[in-house]
């Protein structure tokens, strides 16, 4: 999961490295707010938590989806069944893509009290 915020000033979208899976967990350890940069506009601003929103991982769907492949590689050398490697194939990918679906949606949905 990525997660990003949109600048107040230029409306770039910009991503934002946050260690903790939700909202909850970064406001008893960091507080309400994020000290941020804008990549494109370079202002340095406050961001509350409940405006930094969460995204799936392009780069770990797509790594997940290359290393099936290779397995599905060994497999065919290996077994030669066609109904392992192609099950192998679709399930990997998705079952990660679900997983950090429902992460995203977690985070997303789960929301702060403004003070």
């Amino acid at each position: 999961m990525t997660h990003h915020f949109i600048c107040n000033h230029c409306r770039h979208e910009n991503k934002i490295s946050i260690s903790e899976s939700d909202r909850g967990t970064y406001q008893m350890q960091n507080g309400d707010f994020k000290d941020t940069i804008c990549s494109n506009c370079l202002r340095k601003e406050k961001t509350h938590i409940n405006d930094i929103f969460g995204k799936v991982s392009k780069t770990l769907i797509l790594s997940s989806f290359f290393t099936s492949i290779v397995i599905a590689v060994i497999l065919f050398f290996t077994f030669r069944n066609i109904i392992i490697i192609s099950s192998e194939i679709i399930g990997i990918p998705t079952l990660l893509f679900f997983y950090e679906n429902n992460l995203v949606k977690s985070f997303n949905v789960y929301r702060i009290r403004k003070k």
